[in-house]
């Protein structure tokens, strides 16, 4: 059995998901290996989520709210939003060095099927890490570890029995793989599949990078202008851009009429940050970031009832100097 087959297994089959294809698509796409030098100050998550990508789809559902209408003229953001991104931006820009560009995320889904006995059910919340590595030199591995799934409500679990095993899920924890890409990795943008080299080249000028980021979305006719805000946040921790394109991607954002900074907050993990939040094609992208770092905390999408609750948190982001290893725990 290979490796992608076996997290296929470990994670089941996502629900359909638009805004992940793309990604799927270029990791499909890969090229085979070319060896570059890299050691450009990266500082957005390496794009291996696209393998994991066959096991979870677009992370992040949380209490619905309604999408912002885009506004025409002057930004939806205050000035003091304004300056919290241009903060970011400045952060963003000062980010260190290291041996391997390390990412680790946390997925939680709260399934909406019920489980249980009719009358008396319960939900379900599965949770998997993902972990990113990217080398200086644009190696790629993709850790993977599947949690214990846990019930929601515990009284109606006791209730069926304390069931240990469900269809396609269990209590008990997988051991942690590392998976290294076999291919010459590409990044996606919109609708871009990007080597690892178009990603370094990528402008540092916000006005340059917003007309180049509406190129690749218009390079998928699934995609449309208004997931600008969407697609530029992604260069802040999907793809492995430098921190001066992190830093313009920022003041990109700021200058959107569409995205606005809703103030502070906390991640699902309870740590304090800045949402800033923009619509999209379904629902709202909400991120939540650390002003104080410019990393990206949290990524959600509400405004979705009905659907699956989906949450995407960052535990580690930077670079580190320790070698790539299989997920261990939280």
């Amino acid at each position: 059995m290979d490796e992608l087959t076996r997290v296929r297994e470990l994670y089941g089959s996502p629900d359909h998901d638009p805004f992940m294809k793309p990604r799927v698509r270029a990791l499909m796409s890969a090229a085979p290996r070319r060896r570059l030098p890299w050691r450009a100050g990266v500082a957005g998550l390496a794009a291996a989520a696209a393998v994991a990508a066959v096991a979870i789809s677009v992370p992040g559902l949380v209490a619905s709210t309604a999408a912002p209408s885009p506004s025409h003229g002057h930004s939806a953001t205050s000035l003091s939003g304004h300056s919290i991104l241009l903060a970011a931006a400045d952060r963003a820009e000062a980010a260190p060095e290291g041996a391997y560009w390390h990412v680790k995320r946390l997925y939680s889904i709260r399934w909406a099927k019920p489980y249980g006995k009719p009358g008396d059910t319960y939900r379900l919340e599965s949770s998997n890490i993902i972990e990113d590595w990217i080398s200086e030199e644009g190696r790629a591995w993709l850790g993977s570890k599947s949690l214990a799934i846990r019930p929601l409500d515990a009284e109606a679990w006791r209730r069926d029995g304390s069931p240990t095993e469900w269809e396609g899920f269990a209590t008990t924890p997988t051991e942690g793989i590392l998976i290294p890409y076999e291919g010459n990795k590409k990044f996606q943008l919109g609708g871009a599949a990007l080597t690892l080299e178009e990603v370094k080249a990528l402008p540092s000028d916000p006005e340059a990078l917003t007309n180049r980021t509406l190129e690749a979305i218009r390079a998928n006719e699934d995609l449309v202008d208004d997931d600008l805000p969407r697609v530029l946040a992604s260069l802040l921790y999907e793809l492995p851009t430098t921190p001066e394109v992190r830093g313009a991607a920022y003041r990109a954002l700021a200058a959107l009429p569409a995205v606005r900074v809703e103030g502070d907050t906390t991640d699902p993990r309870g740590r304090p940050g800045v949402a800033i939040t923009y619509p999209l094609q379904q629902g709202q992208g909400r991120l939540i970031i650390d002003p104080g770092t410019s990393m990206v905390l949290a990524f959600l999408v509400t405004g979705m009832p009905d659907k699956d609750v989906r949450t995407e948190v960052m535990l580690e982001a930077g670079w580190t100097d320790s070698k790539p290893v299989a997920p261990s725990d939280e």
